[in-house]
């Protein structure tokens, strides 16, 4: 965990220098913290205040959702119809663990912690509650599902001494089990890409 935690990636499987991976943690730490936001003519030095500038300027630089007033007729740009039914099939046991060998062992754990290394790792022992969540998914049963949704949305600086929300880059870490949703769904779809885009 410590060594997730550095980002270290160029030491070998085994190595323990705990104190080269804890002075890595460190420095991340003091690197990315946010000690103040200034917005506008304010100072903002409080978790809430620099939380509420943050959600102000993205809510502002993102807008709302609004409904589109127009539609597209594929039929008339020449596009025809693809059968995309054997999209609809449910997902094999072969299909999730060839999915699983391409997720990266040791990226970025989101909320629930585990990295692919965990899924590679535990396979026989987790599949049958990986294919069991995998078609409640796909039956739409969302029930308890939604912890699964969340994320953590982490700020970087682009640059030295930012004190600004327009010097940060936002990213969010997601749930693994959400990222192996996807990893699925874009397997089956790459095949078929070139038959539906120009």
């Amino acid at each position: 965990m410590a060594r997730l935690r550095s980002r270290i990636s160029w030491l070998k499987d085994g190595d323990a220098n705990t104190r080269l991976f804890h002075m890595h943690i460190r420095h991340r730490k003091r690197k990315n913290f946010i000690g103040k936001l200034i917005a506008g003519e304010r100072v903002c030095t409080s978790h809430e205040d620099k939380a509420a500038v943050i959600d102000d300027f993205y809510e502002n630089l993102l807008g709302t959702c609004t409904v589109r007033e127009h539609t597209i007729n594929l039929a008339d740009l020449g596009i025809n119809a693809q059968d995309m039914s054997e999209l609809e099939l449910l997902f094999t046991e072969d299909e999730v663990w060839r999915t699983i060998q391409q997720l990266p062992s040791d990226k970025a754990p989101g909320p629930d912690g585990y990295t692919g290394r965990f899924y590679k790792s535990c396979w026989a022992i987790i599949k049958e509650d990986i294919m069991v969540a995998i078609s409640a998914v796909w039956s739409r049963k969302m029930v308890n599902f939604g912890t699964l949704n969340s994320a953590y949305i982490t700020l970087l600086p682009i640059k030295e001494g930012v004190e600004q929300p327009k010097d940060f880059r936002p990213i969010s870490l997601v749930h693994s089990f959400a990222k192996l949703i996807t990893k699925l769904l874009a397997n089956r779809l790459a095949p078929r890409l070139p038959q539906i885009l120009s």
